[in-house]
């Protein structure tokens, strides 16, 4: 809600409708009040007015300077929230895939112990039983080298 609040700039009051309070509206005057005597100290050819104004060029400069800064920091802000997006679907590419890996493992898994319940005590290794796996399936002809199938005599 707006109020009426009167300050004392440079021996000038002013009143002011602000929707600040006065408790702070009286700081900024003060502080105001404050920078133009450390200007004017010492200078005797400037006038009032003329601290006034060097001191609202300054205040722009300022404000010019923080939106831009601002401004940058939106932008790198964004560029953070874009990379952590990109990082997050990776990231979920990354434990889909090694769920489906984990399922393939287990697969494998299961078939090894299949494969391990209808082989022969003695240890047999992966092309002895691709050997038996292709023997078997071209109807039991010789397949040699590996220890299975007939041999031709």
């Amino acid at each position: 809600m707006k109020q009426e609040v009167t300050v004392k700039i440079f021996n000038r009051e002013y009143k002011l409708l602000t929707d600040e309070s006065r408790e702070y509206t009286n700081e900024l005057a003060a502080a105001l009040n404050h920078r133009l005597e450390d200007l004017l100290k010492g200078k005797s050819t400037l006038s009032a007015q003329d601290g006034a104004a060097l001191i609202a060029l300054e205040a722009c400069d300022d404000l010019y300077k923080t939106r831009s800064n601002l401004e940058n920091i939106r932008s790198q802000i964004k560029v953070y929230f874009d990379d952590a997006s990109k990082a997050k679907a990776r990231a979920e590419a990354a434990e889909k895939e090694n769920q489906q890996l984990r399922e393939k493992v287990e697969q494998l898994q299961k078939e090894l112990r299949l494969r391990n319940s209808f082989t022969p005590e003695e240890t047999v290794s992966a092309k002895d039983m691709i050997a038996k796996d292709i023997s078997d399936a071209l109807g039991g002809n010789n397949v040699t080298g590996y220890g299975y199938g007939k041999k031709n005599g």
